[in-house]
């Protein structure tokens, strides 16, 4: 299990910072025959990976409970991954038989998407161990459990929200500790789980936290090519 050797970020150092939720990373590697995945959200990923990992243009935010959760589905959103693109073959290799059938024989070479969803799993591991991770306090749980029974985003009525508050609380008590030390540069939370975070347009975050960010300067992204623009990088 990849685990990073960060051990926390001065506020001195004043570089932007990401703070990530488990559904930015797992889109890494989900199924990419799927219509709402998109080249340009692929390649923002991969540059802000390499700026945290060069570690002087960004630095990453990972709470416990992303990283926990991130384990415990990596491995199923890896075979859907590997069961979409075999699917895909399959419809490739039929279409290749229906064109020669018809005089026009050719074959498409998929080999090069064998290990696809390796390769963008190993992506997402680096996210793990480049980014500095971000303990929960008791006083996290307590918060969370607030906004739970408030039905304060992202927490709703009828849905058992306590993970997603766990998060979002735990990257909010350390932005705070951090813009109390001076932090001035810019922070963005990436989620793209957008029903639970934004506004019906999917880009802005939702009205009950729009205080909760704004006194923290805290931007919301959907995505990495957003929080790309959103930092500046």
């Amino acid at each position: 299990m990849p685990t990073s050797s960060k051990t926390g970020i001065s506020a001195q150092k004043n570089v932007p910072i990401l703070c990530l939720d488990t559904c930015a990373i797992l889109d890494i590697l989900r199924n990419p025959t799927r219509r709402d995945v998109h080249i340009h959200e692929q390649e923002a990923s991969l540059s802000l990976l390499q700026a945290t990992e060069s570690g002087s243009n960004l630095e990453a935010l990972i709470a416990d409970q992303v990283n926990t959760e991130f384990q415990d589905n990596v491995q199923k959103v890896e075979e859907e991954t590997e069961d979409g693109l075999s699917n895909l073959r399959d419809q490739i290799d039929k279409l290749d038989k229906l064109a020669t059938l018809h005089g026009s024989p050719g074959q498409v070479d998929t080999n090069h998407w064998k290990d696809y969803a390796m390769r963008c799993r190993n992506v997402a591991e680096r996210w793990l161990k480049a980014s500095t991770p971000v303990s929960q306090s008791d006083q996290i749980v307590v918060n969370a459990f607030q906004r739970v029974s408030q039905a304060r985003s992202p927490a709703q009525k009828g849905k058992d929200s306590m993970k997603d508050c766990v998060i979002l609380e735990t990257y909010l008590e350390y932005i705070h500790r951090l813009r109390n030390n001076g932090l001035t540069a810019a922070v963005v939370f990436v989620s793209s789980n957008t029903k639970d975070y934004a506004e019906t347009n999917g880009a802005v975050v939702r009205k009950d936290l729009e205080n909760e960010f704004n006194s923290l300067g805290l931007e919301y992204a959907p995505n990495m090519a957003a929080a790309k623009h959103l930092l500046g990088l």
